[in-house]
């Protein structure tokens, strides 16, 4: 029997909330702004540098990362200022949903063994550069609105490269995870409109779970109101 006192043993893990669930709904509320964030943020930067140029953007070495880069238009006015303020706006107003959602699957950073397969591996280094990414992304993000540039190089191109890494990792996360993720959002409810952990199986879901405080419906409104 493993030890309960380690934090890879299921039993270490007692909150009644997480569950496939809780991770799912979370999981696609994100799908959906991280990929407005990326719209928006990649708009964002065909418009950053403006100039009587066929492309607006000059950062050397962009290479094909610039391909989509185009002539950002004169008018409307006011066009950036919907653009970024959707940008900035969105992504701070995700950051409790990032840290609910880790929050929820941090169990399976501690499970034993690492890997059971090459498949397994594999996923395993996505999530690094998934992980890795977005909080890179968000952490960057905030600073360089805050105009606190404490990390190293120009916020311009890494926030433009760390985009195209966690993306590039999100989009598989998404092909793989989205069926599942689907799946269990649809399943069977509880009589109060929600799944209760009886209903539920799977690594996420504590064997010994400590008696609830709130439901999940209510962490989701915690998560929103934060």
């Amino acid at each position: 029997m493993s030890d309960r006192r380690l934090p890879s043993s299921p039993g270490f893990w007692r909150s009644p909330l997480r569950g496939p669930w809780f991770t799912s709904v979370l999981g696609l509320v994100l799908l959906a702004g991280i990929t407005v964030l990326f719209v928006t943020g990649l708009v964002s930067y065909a418009a950053y540098n403006p100039g009587l140029t066929p492309v607006n953007d000059q950062t050397p070495g962009k290479g094909i990362l610039g391909f989509y880069l185009f002539d950002w238009p004169t008018r409307p006015r006011w066009l950036y200022r919907l653009t970024q303020g959707v940008h900035v706006t969105l992504g701070i107003t995700l950051i409790p949903v990032l840290l609910a959602k880790l929050w929820s699957v941090v169990p399976r950073l501690f499970a034993l063994p690492p890997a059971r397969s090459l498949t397994h591996a594999l996923e395993r280094i996505s999530l690094l550069l998934l992980v890795g990414g977005g909080l890179f992304e968000f952490v960057t993000g905030v600073l360089n609105v805050q105009l606190d540039y404490v990390f190293p190089g120009s916020f311009y191109p890494l926030h433009f490269y760390g985009a195209w890494v966690f993306f590039a990792a999100f989009a598989v996360h998404v092909a793989l995870k989205l069926p599942t993720a689907l799946r269990h959002v649809r399943r069977a409810r509880g009589a109060d409109g929600e799944p209760t952990p009886k209903r539920e199986e799977g690594d996420l879901v504590s064997p010994r779970p400590d008696p609830p405080s709130v439901s999940r419906r209510g962490a989701l409104w915690l998560v929103g109101g934060g």
